[in-house]
C-alpha cells in the first residue's frame, strides 16, 4: 500500500441488470488529491460515488481505508467524509441560513461556521431568502456550502458546478485548490474535461460501468510527448 493511499477500491460492482451494471471498478484515492471521474450521462458515475458514500450498497467487492477493509455504510467511515450529491433538493420555505443550520447542527458545527460558509459561496447577502427564490445555481452554491461545513480529510461532490455561471465556476476552482491546499482529498464527478484538466491531479474516464485511462491527468494529455486535449484522449 502506497502511504499516501487514503481510499481503495478492488472489484466494486453493482449490477442492475445484465445490460445495466457497474463492473469491478478498481480504484485508489490518494490524499491529498484532487480526483476528477469523467463521464457522460448514465455511465456510472453518480451510482460510483453512492456506493463510496454508503448510500447505495454494492452488489459485490470491498472497500479499504488506509489498508484496511470497511463498511461504507458504517457510522465510523461517514465521519471521514462530506457529500455534495448531483441534485439537492432543500425544503423551499427555509431560508438558506436555516438550511445550513439544519446541517451544521447535524455535524456539531457552530454557528459562526454556518456564517462563514455562506460568505464563502456568496449566500451571505441573501441568507434569510427563502430557497423557492433562489435560482439554480444559488442552490448548488447552498448544496457545495454543505459538503464544505465539516472540517474532515475527504469532499465527494458530484457534478458540483452544474447550474454555476462562469464566475461560479472560477470561485469553485479556486476553493478546491485551497481544500487540497488544507491537506483535504477531493473526489469529483464531472463532464466537463476543460475543469479536470485545470483542476484535478488524476482522472478517470467511466462509461458503461466500467473505468477507463485511470491515470495522472500530466500523462493522459502528455503521454505521446505532445499536449492532447482530454477530449482527444477520451473521444478520438
Amino acid at each position: 500500500m502506497s502511504s499516501k493511499e487514503w481510499i481503495r477500491l478492488e472489484g466494486l460492482s453493482k449490477h442492475y441488470s445484465e445490460t445495466k451494471k457497474i463492473t469491478g471498478i478498481h480504484l485508489t484515492i490518494e490524499k491529498p488529491e484532487i480526483f476528477a471521474l469523467c463521464g457522460g450521462n448514465g455511465a456510472g458515475k453518480s451510482t460510483l460515488i453512492k456506493m463510496l458514500t454508503g448510500i447505495m450498497k454494492p452488489t459485490a467487492g470491498k472497500v479499504y481505508m488506509e489498508g484496511k477493509p470497511v463498511d461504507p455504510r458504517s457510522r465510523g467511515f461517514k465521519e471521514h467524509f462530506s457529500y455534495m450529491p448531483d441534485e439537492m433538493l432543500f425544503p423551499r420555505q427555509l431560508t438558506g441560513l436555516e438550511v445550513l443550520t439544519f446541517f451544521a447542527r447535524l455535524r456539531g458545527i457552530h454557528d459562526e461556521k454556518v456564517l462563514e460558509g455562506l460568505n464563502q459561496v456568496g449566500l451571505y447577502d441573501v441568507r434569510n431568502m427563502p430557497i423557492k427564490q433562489y435560482s439554480k445555481g444559488m442552490q448548488q452554491r447552498l448544496s457545495l456550502a454543505q459538503a464544505l461545513l465539516p472540517d474532515v480529510p475527504l469532499r465527494f461532490l458530484d457534478e458540483p458546478t452544474n447550474g454555476l455561471d462562469p464566475f461560479w465556476v472560477f470561485r469553485f476552482k479556486e476553493i478546491i485548490l485551497e481544500e487540497k491546499k488544507q491537506g483535504r482529498t477531493i473526489f469529483f464527478t464531472t463532464h466537463i474535461l476543460s475543469l479536470v484538466e485545470e483542476l484535478a491531479d488524476r482522472a478517470a474516464f467511466m462509461q458503461e460501468g466500467k473505468l477507463h485511462y485511470c491515470d495522472s491527468v500530466e500523462y493522459l494529455v502528455h503521454k505521446d510527448g505532445v499536449y492532447t486535449p482530454l477530449e482527444t484522449v477520451f473521444f478520438g
